[in-house]
């Protein structure tokens, strides 16, 4: 049995069954298997009366722009195919850029405090045998995804916000006067629908027909305990040569429950590069050399893995009126730091305002959202 096997099949978390789905995912994309749905649509016919101002579609991270938004006095909807609650996982972030928060007035000094689960500093850059850098203040913030979306959501609905949970997006049309969005059960006729659904949006799917994505960020990491080292952080690293045509970098940062460990690379979506499955192997090889610790020391709190597409053409604009996508949706995220959180946060004050004004002068049309 692989390393991978022996430690991953062991666990009660499903975690290798889960990197073999999302092995499959990735196998698909690789072999230019991408479905494309058709989900919206357009009609010349007026829809009339409208029952909110604003749909969001993916609850996660559209929480975030759902309270804003809704805090200002707009009307808004949000739909989330779950339960909208954070994982355990904390979320990488530099304290400045949390002042949007405050700005927003979706927390206050205090609940932005409570938010934070870990702080550290300094934090490392280095590359082989060259020296390295520390630098401090930056991603040092690890941000707990459970109390903040708990906090946004109370917020959200406290200020009349809509929240739809366990409640699957099916399609949209576009009318000139707003567009009509079937979900579940419910039919939702808004002025804007905002798409958060991430990079694999069946609207964005529809859009990108069938593209292959020009560059893919391959994440494997943990968690974990048992580390003797534990109040710095790596923000890239690498250490080894190229293997198998891919750089692997490196990225470490205390967490509240041990410390989180991240091995990530850049390539292309060529049917031969290496499985997860694959990646997660390499990362179980090199960490005892990268945190200079022996496997049988550390007790695995979980497993992470992901791959984010990139795409030439991003941020994407949308060929419909009234469709606004953000973050992974539009292409715009941040894969250093694992998805979309830091760059939602990082333009959330100029979302806010931009999605404002364009609902107060009703220019909603492509080339406005563009």
């Amino acid at each position: 049995m692989t390393l991978t096997e022996t430690i991953l099949a062991q666990r009660s978390d499903n975690a290798l069954i889960n990197l073999r789905r999302a092995d499959e995912l990735w196998l698909a994309l690789k072999e230019g298997k991408i479905d494309t749905p058709s989900v919206v649509s357009q009609s010349s016919d007026c829809l009339g009366d409208l029952n909110t101002d604003i749909v969001i579609c993916g609850g996660t991270l559209g929480i975030l722009l759902g309270a804003a938004l809704q805090q200002l006095g707009w009307r808004v909807s949000l739909i989330e195919r779950g339960i909208l609650k954070g994982r355990e996982q904390e979320w990488n972030i530099s304290r400045d850029e949390l002042e949007t928060f405050i700005e927003l007035n979706l927390l206050t000094p205090e609940e932005l405090e409570n938010a934070i689960a870990t702080e550290y500093n300094p934090a490392r850059v280095g590359f082989s045998e060259n020296k390295d850098i520390w630098v401090t203040d930056v991603l040092n913030i690890g941000v707990d995804p459970v109390y903040l979306l708990d906090k946004l959501k109370q917020k959200f609905l406290q200020a009349g916000g809509k929240l739809l949970e366990n409640t699957v997006f099916q399609s949209a049309t576009v009318h000139p006067d707003g567009v009509e969005i079937t979900a579940g059960e419910e039919i939702i006729k808004a002025r804007l629908l905002i798409d958060a659904m991430g990079h694999f949006s069946p609207i964005i799917k529809q859009a990108r027909k069938g593209t292959k994505p020009e560059a893919v960020c391959i994440v494997v990491g943990s968690c974990a305990e048992g580390y003797s080292q534990n109040d710095t952080g790596d923000l890239i690293y690498s250490f080894t040569p190229i293997i198998n045509n891919c750089q692997y970098f490196w990225e470490a940062f205390p967490a509240k429950d041990g410390r989180t460990t991240y091995m990530f690379s850049y390539l292309d979506a060529n049917p031969k590069r290496p499985s997860l499955e694959y990646f997660m192997e390499e990362y179980l090889r090199l960490l005892p050399e990268y945190q200079k610790v022996d496997l049988e020391q550390l007790e695995f709190k979980r497993f992470l893995f992901g791959f984010f597409p990139a795409y030439k053409n991003s941020p994407i604009k949308l060929p419909f009126d009234r469709i606004l996508p953000v973050g992974d949706s539009a292409g715009g995220q941040s894969p250093v730091s694992f998805g979309g959180f830091g760059a939602m946060v990082r333009h959330l004050q100029r979302l806010t305002n931009g999605d404002d004004s364009s609902l107060n002068a009703e220019t909603l049309e492509l080339k406005d959202l563009a």
